[in-house]
């Protein structure tokens, strides 16, 4: 007989189309590390996300303290030509409420 053609004790078991351990336990293997790769990429993607939204509320709350600032000076500028004398309380508090919310601002 050649050797060409398969006998029946030569053939693989399972037909054409079966798989072998080897390659199920592949697969198996391959399918836990896809869905390993799944969740730490879902991971990933949920930090992200919450630096984001961290991100967008610290510039959000330093436009606040800007704008806050501002009209604070332009009050204080007021105050100056009904009663200079304060000048130097009316800069100690604008600082102080300055450093105050960039402090606030960096514990975020």
């Amino acid at each position: 007989m050649s050797t060409l053609i398969p006998s029946a004790h030569s053939a693989p078991r399972g037909g054409l189309f079966s798989i072998s351990a080897g390659t199920a336990a592949e697969r198996r293997q391959s399918s836990a590390l896809a869905r390993q790769t799944r969740q730490e990429v879902e991971q990933i993607t949920a930090r992200v996300e919450v630096e984001a939204t961290a991100e967008s509320a610290r510039a959000f709350l330093v436009s606040h303290a800007l704008t806050n600032v501002a009209t604070l000076v332009s009050q204080a500028e007021a105050h100056m030509k009904v009663a200079p004398a304060g000048g130097q309380f009316y800069e100690q508090l604008i600082a102080s409420y300055a450093i105050t919310a960039g402090q606030r601002i960096a514990r975020l």
